[in-house]
């Protein structure tokens, strides 16, 4: 087994616990940067760990129409950044946030053939090593209750959103007074993007899938996904449920017709009654007015901003990489000014309309290869690029990271 495999199935086993792990160290230490060691530093030694595995073999990568889109992409985008003397924060928390992930499709893209493991072994390292973190979250969730975070180095306050602090030990339902399940995460958005990934890459190594504990399992990872009272999760959910229902609509009422209009008829009434009690409380939960008016008003702005600088404002100029370059202006009309919500009008201020097309054409690229080996897997990232129309989730660098490598071996030939 080489260096590179141990790195790639370390790096698997232990993202599941990045935030933990950084929070923890970083409490203890008083190092911020910490966690670079398990994600950015990580990356770095299995990059280096390729090209001596290149060295070795004497081979030079070849590369395609996809490898010139993203180089393309990175390095026009580095060179118009220091182009404009915005410095070399700009290209750190650049490459961290907006395009780390495709360099991890790159590098996997193209080293896989080095991998001395198949999918399946890892997707099962995957699995294990996320029941074990998860298991854990759900300690603390329903029996330690999540103030029990304190002693790891999390914040006891209630919050939805505070920059440049300490991860709170959970995030807070505006209105309603609701803990949003975030599990040992920075987030309940990464949590129901944890979720998403978890429970195909579980019903991916399951060989019999037709079995009473894979129904039980599904349905409460689905409990635990509504519990972070994610709209676009549910969103998502919502509209995975009734693809899989319309296309099987002919089956289920000429073979189960009685109990198809039996239990439609019940969650109908069920729905109404639940309705008419819980009328407020639902509607500030499923709704939330003041979150969604809050998104509303962040498009508008982000109209005012595209309008300011028609071409281009560069990058990390948008976003959670703004955030971190200059924290001081961090007010809450700053705030609201440089998180547009939404990845894709992210990359389109800092970029522009070719390079948005350009950033498409990457991801309608991968795509279109990956549904040809892994229908799983194609649901897995069309579900994250769906949610990322309303929310910025590649923020959560560790969960994409892992994302495009499963992405990418699932690609590559064997």
């Amino acid at each position: 087994m080489n260096l590179f495999t141990l790195l790639t199935k370390f790096a698997v086993a232990i993202l599941p616990f990045y935030v933990f792990l950084a929070v923890f160290l970083w409490y203890i230490t008083w190092f911020d940067k910490i966690g670079f060691l398990f994600k950015e530093w990580l990356l770095v030694a299995i990059f280096f760990s390729l090209i001596y595995e290149f060295i070795k073999a004497k081979k030079i990568p070849k590369l395609d129409m996809l490898d010139y889109l993203v180089l393309s992409y990175i390095t026009y985008w580095v060179w118009i950044t220091l182009y404009n003397w915005l410095g070399l924060n700009s290209i750190i928390y650049g490459w961290r946030y907006d395009f780390m992930f495709l360099i991890v499709m790159i590098i996997y893209k193209h080293w896989a053939i080095f991998l001395k493991t198949d999918f399946k072994k890892l997707a099962t390292i995957f699995v294990y090593s996320w029941a074990m973190a998860l298991l854990f979250g759900i300690l603390i969730k329903f029996r330690l209750k999540e103030e029990f975070l304190v002693e790891f180095g999390y914040v006891d306050y209630v919050s939805n959103w505070v920059f440049s602090w300490w991860v709170p030990v959970y995030h807070w339902l505006e209105n309603s007074w609701i803990r949003r399940f975030q599990w040992i995460l920075d987030w309940p958005n990464a949590m129901w993007y944890f979720l998403i990934i978890f429970s195909w890459m579980f019903l991916y190594i399951q060989k019999k899938k037709n079995e009473f504990y894979v129904y039980f399992i599904i349905i409460f990872l689905f409990w635990l996904i509504l519990l972070t009272y994610s709209r676009s999760a549910l969103l998502w959910v919502m509209t995975a449920w009734w693809i899989i229902f319309l296309t099987n609509l002919k089956y289920i009422y000429t073979h189960h017709k009685k109990i198809f209009l039996r239990i439609s008829t019940f969650i109908i009434i069920l729905l109404g009654i639940l309705w008419i009690i819980f009328q407020h409380q639902l509607t500030n939960i499923i709704f939330r007015p003041s979150s969604t008016t809050g998104h509303f008003h962040r498009m508008e702005i982000w109209f005012e901003r595209f309008l300011e600088k028609p071409l281009w404002a560069w990058l990390a100029e948008s976003g959670p990489a703004y955030r971190n370059i200059y924290p001081e202006k961090q007010t809450k009309i700053d705030e609201y000014h440089y998180i547009p919500e939404s990845w894709y009008i992210q990359v389109l201020i800092e970029w522009w309309i070719i390079f948005f097309v350009l950033f498409l054409s990457i991801l309608i690229n991968v795509l279109f290869r990956l549904y040809k080996k892994s229908t799983i897997i194609f649901w897995v990232l069309l579900a994250v690029l769906v949610m990322n129309i309303f929310l910025h989730i590649f923020e959560a660098t560790y969960l994409s990271m892992l994302l495009f490598i499963f992405v990418w071996l699932k690609i590559a030939k064997k």
